[in-house]
């Protein structure tokens, strides 16, 4: 079957996201809460940097921890509800993650010649969408794609937090599916964890390859494989999809050269 749709994950494939959580951690995190101190002062309420540890990010910390068991990501909704009515804030929820992003968001950059691969296989007809698993709405993290100029070829957003799913299991990649009008046959997963991203696509029925993380670079043929150059595959370390053409019965093992 002709391949009509690549399904891409986030992190580690177009953005570098500086960490495996893909949120504010360390100093970063405690300048985020800084400025949303600040923001929540600014708007008029009252609330101590030293004081936002123990109304939200414990609670929700305890269950983010869970997030692999239950199948889906940890609400911040209840939290900043309390946060809200201790502080006397009336900002919403993005505005408040907003702000907390926002100092770790800077740090967020491309993964080199991911503009390019997405720009080619957009020019070659292939619908794209974003399938990915993330901790916070999924609105800040598309904001950091348009940021870097990632955006136009994506056809379909589809991340945890807002699906109530994450991945291993497939029901982003089905929706994403449903979304572009393709059968999971015409379509390939790319993901850098073969636990989720990969798993998650052949559950869902499409062929999935896993980015190389040496690399660190979406440009798959360049660095992980030099039996083959971009654009005319897409080359993984598990497997080799051609761009045209029908993707391969099975995908590659760890003897594979491309390893």
């Amino acid at each position: 079957m002709k391949l009509e749709a690549v399904l891409i994950d986030m992190g580690g494939v177009l953005l570098d996201m500086g960490n495996e959580q893909g949120i504010p951690l360390g100093r970063l995190d405690f300048r985020g809460r800084e400025v949303m101190a600040q923001a929540i002062r600014t708007a008029g309420g009252r609330v101590e940097v030293e004081s936002l540890e123990k109304s939200v990010f414990a609670p929700w910390r305890q269950e983010y921890d869970r997030r692999r068991a239950v199948g889906r990501e940890a609400r911040w909704e209840p939290h900043l509800k309390r946060l809200r009515k201790a502080s006397g804030s009336r900002l919403r929820d993005l505005t408040l993650l907003s702000a907390w992003f926002a100092p770790y968001a800077e740090t967020v950059v491309p993964v080199e010649g991911a503009r390019r691969v997405l720009k080619e296989l957009a020019a070659r007809g292939l619908k794209l969408a974003i399938v990915s698993n993330v901790p916070l709405p999924g609105k800040l993290y598309q904001r950091l794609l348009v940021q870097h100029r990632m955006s136009s070829p994506i056809s379909s957003w589809h991340w945890s937090y807002d699906s109530g799913s994450r991945k291993p299991s497939p029901a982003m990649p089905r929706a994403a599916l449903a979304a572009l009008g393709v059968a999971p046959g015409a379509a390939v997963m790319v993901g850098d964890r073969r636990g989720a991203d990969v798993a998650a696509g052949l559950v869902a029925g499409v062929r999935s390859a896993s980015a190389s993380r040496r690399s660190r670079s979406a440009d798959f043929a360049s660095r992980a494989c030099t039996r083959t150059t971009w654009p005319s595959s897409i080359v993984a370390p598990t497997a080799i999809v051609p761009v045209s053409g029908s993707p391969p019965s099975t995908l590659r093992t760890r003897k594979s050269p491309c390893w």
